[in-house]
């Protein structure tokens, strides 16, 4: 009992990775390269898109509204994870030995808290769009303190999360419940964190898979009204297309049945190949990135002996990281708005902007993401960019 009880403080890095079984090489793995190439690649992909997307919620105007403070946030999260995962790649490989505990520990906070962040703002935002779909309301209309209690309440909960293993749930005290994957951190703190991750994922599949049901129900009422309005049949199909891309209905079943309903509502207009249908067939971007990642956290957590799971950790954390990159597209360069913004600052950026390319940009009236129209059912204003 009293080795149980003794603490190991004055360690090494190399004291732990070896009482764990996972090695810590002194020199370049070809893996290792390979790993540190596509990570920084990432990593500034992440940042520069990110970075877009902050600088042009901050810039339009149109876009000053609570639901987009939630995808401004959802943005910082995802450059944090950029900065975090870029600090991992210049503190990996060889350079791991030469880190002190306190060292190790700063460099796993940063990605435990930047991807908490991450995944809890994804769920925020779930919650948010489910409200403002079922109350037919506009964003506009959400109560600003709710939105930045939200907010708050997402750091908070991610800085406990990447705080709380440098204090006190680590296993420097008790070397048995060390992790394989992170040798200083106890096997309960990474079953904790991916059943946390896990169980954000089913809420949101949950939410979504509300949404997406109560839309077609919408897109059926609406396919039955001849007159009804251009932007109201393109906000609902909007809804429907965003539902699939997250949710990553793979179906041929549901793909027809979604395809059925668009024909249906557009009869009226020639009938355009629904490119997002294409993207569908692949599995949603929070499926690929996520589920890998946290299964194998979990077979690690849960003390499975025989599982590989050091063969695979660097890809799945690098997968994990890429999904910082896939939430901008999914969740903000869809926006046409957003799209038209980016172009303008990035013309800016290269100098080539003038007064005539300014007029072109200006945010439109009547078309966009924030268009507002008149639901035929109960006069509530929608907007394009619902989802």
């Amino acid at each position: 009992m009293a080795t149980m009880s003794r603490c190991y403080y004055n360690e090494t890095i190399g004291f732990f990775y070896n009482n764990s079984g996972k090695e810590l090489s002194s020199h370049w793995r070809p893996k290792d390269v390979v790993v540190v190439a596509l990570g920084l690649t990432v990593s500034v992909l992440v940042l520069l898109t990110n970075l877009l997307v902050i600088a042009a919620i901050a810039s339009n105007r149109r876009f000053h509204q609570p639901i987009y403070y939630l995808l401004g946030n959802l943005a910082a999260a995802d450059l944090f994870a950029g900065v975090a995962y870029l600090f991992l790649m210049f503190h990996t490989g060889p350079r791991t030995a030469r880190l002190s505990l306190e060292g190790w520990f700063v460099r796993q906070g940063l990605l435990d808290t930047s991807l908490t962040a991450s995944v809890a703002t994804l769920l925020a935002i779930a919650v948010e769009r489910h409200r403002s779909v079922m109350a037919v309301q506009l964003h506009s209309r959400l109560p600003r303190g709710r939105v930045v209690l939200l907010i708050v309440g997402v750091w908070v909960a991610a800085l406990g999360l990447g705080l709380l293993p440098a204090h006190s749930w680590h296993c420097l005290c008790a070397l048995d419940r060390c992790s394989r994957m992170a040798p200083l951190l106890s096997r309960s703190y990474l079953a904790v964190w991916a059943l946390s991750s896990l169980l954000v994922f089913l809420l949101m599949v949950a939410v979504y898979t509300r949404i997406f049901f109560y839309v077609r129900r919408r897109v059926q009422r609406m396919a039955e009204h001849v007159s009804c309005h251009p932007r109201y049949r393109e906000t609902t199909l909007s809804l429907v297309k965003t539902v699939v891309i997250i949710l990553g209905k793979s179906s041929r079943q549901r793909e027809q049945k979604v395809r059925a309903l668009q024909d249906r509502a557009s009869a009226s207009k020639e009938e355009r190949r629904p490119v997002w249908l294409e993207r569908s067939r692949r599995e949603g971007a929070f499926v690929v990135c996520w589920t890998p990642g946290q299964v194998v956290l979990l077979l690690d957590g849960l003390g499975c002996k025989s599982c590989n799971v050091l063969a695979v950790e660097k890809y799945f954390l690098l997968l994990a990281e890429a999904n910082s990159l896939v939430n901008a597209v999914v969740y903000s360069c869809r926006d046409a708005e957003m799209r038209r913004t980016f172009r303008r600052l990035l013309c800016c950026l290269c100098l080539r902007r003038s007064p005539h390319e300014s007029a072109r940009y200006a945010p439109s009236t009547r078309t966009g993401a924030s268009t507002r129209i008149m639901l035929p059912e109960n006069g509530h204003p929608l907007m394009d960019s619902t989802l």
